[in-house]
């Protein structure tokens, strides 16, 4: 590491290394990924007894299931043997995992159950204890499954803090108060940092310029006059568009607000994003089509549609979203300027209702998250070690 995690942001700047340096990368990892709550999954993917969902927690292989009971738990998808990954399936149904290098299984509460030749042991061997190794603390909120490596911290509700009122309003657009995940994901992988796809997710400015194609000038006069505000939530970011009113707001901006739920979770209109780090330069993306329950498949339908035609693979922002952080890293791979500006209406935000808002084109939000990256980032650290067994 270059210089001290302490000197990397300043008022309004950001130092390059943020997003170049492999270090700060291993330690976003262990200080971040390994401590918080992560994103795992939606109910709606694993809704009966023995459904799984495989994923990962920072550089952890997951599994998220249902046990026979139905019960929400989540364990390290790694064979307690010799450790190669029992479950290669992204989504399934199954009473148990099985290893494929030496046949060890494991029921879907996690328990180890069948070791082949177990003659070949001595007494002291016990199942019991070489069981998957349980994600230390999962828990729900309105539907999405989260994880923690950590036994400690705060609770998820606590973590959530403010943006739990908008994912109360996200799932209340639905008649029935629910709303589910298609199964079927689309993925991407590009070249460049995890957190620009967070950092753009709830950034409003840069609509008009990348997006220029797409976006009726109507639309982008909503900035000019004020309406709306970006949010610094808890370490979270929120862009709120809900006093837009009717006003001639094109599809592709309308749905009330946008969410950043950090680290991994990344809620719009008619999808849920989740981020995926892989390296320091090197990010996937995994974009999943959010149905509302009690409305016509008709309206479903179209959602599908918008989402294909906004957001898919050549869609009219994704594409663009996607060469922009990758034309981003490189250019910030160059050590001829260190730092970034993000000082946006930093002299004319204001704190409301306990938290700072800013204008729609203005950086509160991303202020306001690194502010907790920071946090995190210089904070001691529980361990692995205490992720329950």
């Amino acid at each position: 590491m270059t210089r001290p995690i302490e000197q990397l942001i300043r008022r309004g700047a950001i130092h390059r290394d943020v997003y170049c340096d492999p270090a700060v990368f291993d330690r976003e990892m262990t200080h971040i990924f390994d401590r918080t709550w992560v994103f795992l999954a939606h109910e709606s993917e694993i809704p009966s007894p023995g459904d799984y969902k495989t994923t990962t927690i920072g550089r952890h292989p997951v599994i998220v299931n249902r046990n026979d009971e139905g019960e929400i738990g989540a364990f390290i998808n790694r064979c307690r043997h010799r450790g190669p990954t029992v479950c290669r399936n992204e989504l399934g149904n199954a009473k148990f995992f099985r290893c494929p290098y030496h046949a060890w299984t494991y029921n879907n509460a996690g328990e180890l159950v069948g070791v082949p030749m177990p003659q070949g042991y001595g007494a002291d061997f016990d199942k019991s204890r070489l069981g998957l190794v349980h994600v230390a603390r999962v828990a729900s909120y309105a539907g999405f499954i989260f994880g923690s490596m950590s036994a400690h911290g705060p609770t998820l509700e606590d973590h959530l803090g403010g943006v739990r009122k908008f994912l109360d309003a996200y799932v209340a657009t639905s008649p029935t108060g629910e709303i589910g995940v298609y199964k079927g994901y689309q993925k991407c992988v590009y070249s460049g940092n995890w957190k620009f796809q967070l950092e753009n997710g709830v950034d409003p400015y840069h609509v008009g310029a990348l997006h220029a194609s797409a976006v009726t000038p109507e639309a982008l006069a909503i900035y000019r006059q004020g309406k709306g505000a970006v949010i610094a939530m808890d370490g979270h970011g929120v862009t709120d568009h809900t006093d837009w009113g009717p006003m001639p707001v094109d599809a592709s901006l309308s749905g009330g607000f946008n969410l950043v739920i950090f680290p991994n979770l990344i809620v719009l209109r008619s999808q849920i994003r989740t981020v995926r780090p892989i390296a320091v330069d090197r990010t996937e993306i995994i974009t999943s089509v959010v149905k509302l329950k009690g409305v016509d498949e008709a309206v479903n339908l179209q959602r599908m549609r918008d989402q294909e035609f906004e957001f898919g693979a050549a869609g009219t922002f994704f594409a663009d979203d996607l060469d922009i952080f990758e034309r981003t890293q490189q250019g910030l791979n160059s050590s001829a300027v260190d730092w970034l500006e993000f000082s946006r209406g930093l002299d004319r935000e204001e704190m409301r209702n306990g938290y700072m808002h800013g204008f729609m084109s203005d950086e509160t939000q991303h202020r306001g998250m690194y502010a907790n990256w920071m946090a995190m980032m210089t904070a001691a650290t529980p361990g692995i070690a205490e992720a329950a067994e």
